[in-house]
């Protein structure tokens, strides 16, 4: 707690101009000297934080720009300093972030990124990005920051290659899917877009949303219009196609913006056990497995009793087990975060205890072949070691139950 409120001084401290004035060697940076992009695409600018010597708790950044040529979309933190410090804000009128974060996880001693800036470019031209001097990095509530040592870089913006000379342009964004790579659990999706305009104004714009990634925009939507949403839709890869017409007549290239789509859990578990009584000493064996339609199963975790789930691969050995009854739980989590469960129990009893076991009865005999096939099956698909997985776990329960009819046979 002492920790925490100290450092808690220290962040409202670097809220307020002027104060924490002694200097130190520490050093920020830009991860580029220059960066060439096109009329409408957006790029990352990452600060980076070298302590030269120093042991920092606390950061922030204070990076410029002209606004007339680039816009913030995005400030993210990445690296050592990861709680957000209150006071953060960007200013697209007056082209200025100032960006802050402390750690509580101990002293940062070495250079890693401290934050992303995410920049869409407007018009075509040059400027600099710049880490001004206001910027601040504190080592137990003193300025440690060397303002000579601070980042610029040239931010040079060419006409869009997708763009007729002067023609608009259109640059979608979708609140509900941050970016068009991971798959999210929600299945409302909503679009806003920026216009660019070109040698005169947007008149009327066009939209198609399907599951085409080249589609043409045919519904017509008025110039006033910058956003759109759609409920309910279905699990998948979609998108949203859209360009603006001119009042000259030309027409803005088709935007496209892809979402991913994903709000079901995977299917029901198959968790297998070699067998749910051992003897202390024994290991206790597992399999499980399922599959998910549409983005996949990323992982397995495994909780046992009362603790927390953590991540395992089937077949999975469980040893030095005590005398008791467990508890295990397996849960199935697909690219979206959606989950599936399973659960099974195991009795372990005292080394000696007479478990009445089927004839010919050899402990992991089963489960170690599984984990060879799993060996072997690395190079394969993940369904086909799933496939493999599944097939094998129902060899082991197969074989029990047959041993177990045998034994139980009149003689």
């Amino acid at each position: 707690m002492k920790q925490f409120l100290s450092v808690l001084v220290v962040v409202i401290a670097l809220m307020v101009p002027g104060t924490s004035q002694a200097a130190g060697a520490a050093s920020m940076s830009l991860d580029q000297a220059s960066y060439s992009v096109e009329r409408g695409e957006q790029f990352d600018v990452t600060v980076s934080v070298d302590p030269n010597g120093e042991s920092l708790d606390t950061v922030r950044s204070v990076v410029t720009f002209d606004p007339a040529l680039v816009q913030v979309r995005n400030v993210s933190l990445v690296g050592a300093f990861d709680r957000i410090a209150p006071g953060n804000e960007y200013n697209n009128e007056t082209g200025k972030v100032s960006w802050g974060a402390f750690t509580l996880e101990g002293p940062v001693t070495s250079q890693g990124s401290f934050m992303t800036i995410t920049f869409l470019a407007l018009q075509e031209g040059s400027g600099d990005v710049e880490i001004s001097a206001d910027s601040r990095a504190i080592a137990n509530g003193e300025e440690k920051i060397d303002t000579g040592s601070l980042g610029r870089s040239t931010v040079s913006v060419s006409a869009s290659s997708t763009a007729e000379a002067g023609g608009a342009l259109i640059v979608i964004e979708s609140p509900s899917h941050p970016n068009d790579v991971d798959w999210v659990a929600v299945n409302d999706v909503g679009f806003t877009w920026t216009a660019l305009q070109g040698d005169s104004e947007i008149t009327a714009y066009y939209y198609t949303f399907d599951d085409a990634s080249d589609s043409e925009p045919t519904t017509y939507l008025a110039s006033t219009t910058s956003e759109l949403s759609f409920t309910g839709v279905s699990d998948g890869v979609h998108y949203l196609h859209l360009k603006g017409v001119q009042a000259n007549g030309k027409q803005t290239a088709v935007a496209h913006r892809r979402v991913n789509v994903d709000i079901t859990a995977p299917h029901a578990i198959e968790l297998l056990a070699q067998t749910n009584k051992i003897l202390e000493g024994e290991s206790a064996w597992f399999t499980f497995g399922t599959i998910d339609d549409t983005s996949g199963v990323v992982q397995y975790q495994i909780a046992i009793n009362n603790s927390e789930y953590q991540v395992q691969e089937s077949p999975l050995e469980m040893t030095d087990l005590q005398v008791g009854t467990y508890f295990f739980r397996v849960a199935a989590l697909d690219r979206a975060g959606n989950a599936s469960y399973g659960s099974t129990s195991v009795r372990v009893y005292p080394e000696g205890t007479d478990l009445s076991r089927p004839e010919g009865f050899v402990e992991n005999q089963e489960i170690s072949a599984i984990a060879r096939a799993g060996e072997i099956a690395k190079g394969l698909s993940s369904s086909m070691k799933l496939l493999i997985s599944l097939i094998l776990g129902g060899i082991v329960v197969v074989g029990i139950i047959c041993a177990k009819k045998r034994k139980n046979r009149p003689s």
